[in-house]
């Protein structure tokens, strides 16, 4: 066996093309995720085959189209552009790819790939700093589900990260950069439902922690900035408040010029692209605002990309806790 370590970014994934027929796929593959959906298979499964996978795809592969790069989605054509810096920068004994829970390339596929290279020790790295079971458990659960030979593999995994200090300090330093001046400050967080946080999910307060450490850095007052969460599905409560509507409110109060930072996202991808800097955009400007700016994710940012690095080097070095 090689002495290589394997580091695996992670993420939810992507559709392999902006079409009808590639979004059935992926929604298929996602929405049967029970971490996302949290209802008994009997119940769901009708609902998504019998009404959500006719309808939706559609819907979907036009919102794609919207954002799609000449590369392909811009999450993998991000996640992959960190890879490739990250395998430049970090010694030779670690190799970087990345795997996707919905998509390609699989968790299986990568391991499979890296394993026939001689490796067997694995770090995967989750890329949400905020930890969540819809997002953090839900790609660890493709490692836990891999069989045959690939589940015998000498893993761990890159706890959140909502609190560090570089990780502020990369992000604070990508917003101020970007920032438009007088404009609100709106940190976007994706939601989840409000039963996950009742049952113990740390998530809401991670949010909350990283967005007034951002806001300290950055040096805001109160009125400067203010917090939402978007991405909402199906009818449960979600953390609110919901942003389309948060933003309404906005402008009753007299605002007219917002940024847009989506906080729970490491790269570029629909919800921030498509959700949050098209339609979102459309309504805002429809409602009277004057001017509207997406602050693009950390993608591979200079910042960014130290963060990773002393990131993951810190974490090989350390203990395996899994």
């Amino acid at each position: 066996m090689s002495e290589k370590t394997a580091v695996i970014l992670m993420n939810t994934g992507s559709p392999a093309a902006p079409t009808e027929g590639a979004l059935r796929i992926y929604l298929k593959d996602f929405l049967s995720d029970p971490r996302i959906i949290e209802l008994p298979s009997w119940i769901w499964q009708p609902i998504l085959r019998g009404i959500i996978l006719r309808t939706r795809p559609a819907k979907s592969a036009q919102r794609y189209r919207k954002i799609w790069m000449p590369d392909g989605s811009p999450l993998i054509v991000y996640t992959q552009k960190i890879v490739e810096a990250l395998n430049d920068r970090l010694p030779d004994d670690i190799v970087v790819a990345m795997a996707m829970k919905v998509g390609s390339p699989s968790v299986d596929q990568t391991v499979a790939r890296l394993k026939k290279e001689g490796i067997n020790r694995f770090l995967f790295f989750p890329m949400f700093a905020q930890y969540a079971t819809q997002t953090t458990e839900s790609a660890l659960d493709g490692v836990r589900e891999l069989k045959g030979d690939l589940k015998n593999i000498h893993w761990d995994w890159i706890r959140p990260f909502y609190n560090r200090g570089d990780f502020i300090e990369a992000l604070a330093s990508k917003i101020g950069q970007k920032r438009t001046p007088g404009a609100h400050l709106v940190m976007s967080f994706h939601g989840i439902p409000v039963k996950s946080i009742q049952k113990g999910s740390p998530y809401e307060k991670q949010c909350l922690e990283t967005a007034r450490s951002i806001a300290a850095k950055l040096q805001l007052k109160d009125g400067d900035y203010s917090i939402a969460y978007q991405s909402r599905f199906g009818n449960d409560h979600w953390l609110q408040p919901y942003l389309t509507g948060h933003v309404e409110s906005l402008v009753r109060q007299g605002i007219r010029s917002i940024d847009v930072a989506c906080m729970s996202f490491s790269v570029d991808c629909l919800e921030s692209l498509e959700e949050i800097g098209i339609e979102l955009r459309e309504h805002f400007m429809a409602l009277g605002g004057e001017r509207f700016n997406l602050l693009p994710c950390l993608n591979d940012d200079s910042k960014a990309l130290d963060f990773y690095e002393k990131l993951i080097l810190e974490s090989i070095s350390a203990p395996a806790a899994n």
